[in-house]
């Protein structure tokens, strides 16, 4: 009976124990970490947002190819979501799937969601030349009317005012 007991306690330990998530230490700097290959590309934006005191941490790069006179060709993004709370990241990964199926609508927008035990990472590529800029401006008023071709200054404003670093090539 003794040993039916100490059997069941340490079972019990084990499993409250041995079945915990492992936690990690959040990366900062992030995005020091994406690598995107940004040959011929002209213009490389980072973010990182550090919500350590929320348990979690956001790292981006957009890396804009352009033709020659500054018209974007394509940008192709990597965002990593880094967190401990298994939750959070079922909301990022949800939101994200959200986002990326309504985008696909416009044409050259390639997604792609990843969930690892600690991190969401979202891939994109968007081909500027397929992409229905005139049917995304019509559905975004926030973009603005004057957005009928991306050029590499409008998109580095816009990465610029969301808190991006940003570096002409």
């Amino acid at each position: 009976m003794k040993r039916k007991l100490i059997l069941v306690l340490l079972m019990s330990i084990f499993l409250l124990t041995g079945c915990e998530e492992e936690k990690i230490e959040l990366t900062k700097n992030l995005s020091s970490t994406i690598d995107i290959d940004d040959k011929d590309a002209k213009l490389v934006c980072t973010t990182d947002y550090d919500y350590t005191e929320l348990d979690y941490v956001i790292g981006s790069k957009y890396v804009v190819f352009a033709d020659n006179d500054g018209n974007v060709t394509k940008v192709v993004s990597r965002e990593i979501i880094e967190s401990n709370d298994q939750e959070k990241l079922d909301q990022f990964e949800e939101y994200l799937n959200e986002n990326h199926t309504a985008a696909s609508e416009y044409n050259g927008y390639e997604p792609k969601v990843v969930r690892t035990a600690n991190r969401v990472t979202s891939d994109v590529t968007i081909d500027y030349e397929q992409f229905d800029m005139e049917k995304f401006v019509e559905d975004n008023v926030e973009v603005g009317k004057d957005i009928k071709v991306m050029t590499i200054d409008k998109i580095e404003k816009q990465y610029v005012s969301l808190g991006a670093t940003c570096e002409k090539k």
